[in-house]
């Protein structure tokens, strides 16, 4: 009985549109399907309507990490100049995830309608108290994910770096 609920549940995933998205994001890139089916079951999958603000920068942060699936995210600074677009596959409160006293730098708002896998910190920590190899397994892929956009930051800077070089001579 046990191995037929497992093989629907896993056959539920993989028609998920949402589920296929997630198990091709690079920071699912090392993971076998069982991993991947256990950090997906983490996440909540919710769905933001187009112009929604998710959070103002100066805030409190909610300490909840989100993970686009689907649509596009204004980043804009406390002036509202525009930073950039995130889009599916990038990740944004990382960093108030992991660090508890951080306030928004950023204000970020739906562009678009959006799908985001989101995990709150609280649950992260009932996860990490109840399941220890689950809460490691978390905190690897966030690691990855950290990973991710500190190489994504360093290509951006060369590629600046280069521009700046360039035109001054």
């Amino acid at each position: 009985m046990t191995n037929n609920l497992l093989s629907a549940y896993e056959a539920t995933l993989e028609s998920s549109p949402t589920y296929m998205r997630f198990r091709g994001m690079p920071a699912c890139a090392t993971l076998g399907a069982n991993e991947s089916m256990m950090l997906y079951s983490c996440f909540s999958a919710i769905d933001v309507a187009a112009g929604e603000l998710f959070y103002e920068a100066g805030g409190v942060s909610d300490h909840t990490v989100r993970l686009i699936m689907d649509g596009r995210v204004s980043v804009a600074a406390p002036t509202d100049d525009l930073y950039i677009e995130l889009q599916a596959g990038d990740t944004f409160g990382l960093f108030s995830f992991l660090d508890e006293e951080r306030v928004h730098s950023a204000t970020l708002r739906a562009v678009s309608d959006v799908t985001l896998l989101t995990l709150n910190r609280e649950y992260f920590n009932v996860i990490t108290l109840e399941d220890p190899a689950m809460g490691n397994l978390l905190l690897r892929f966030m690691f990855r994910l950290l990973s991710q956009m500190s190489l994504k930051l360093d290509t951006e800077y060369a590629a600046m770096h280069r521009y700046v070089t360039a035109r001054r001579m």
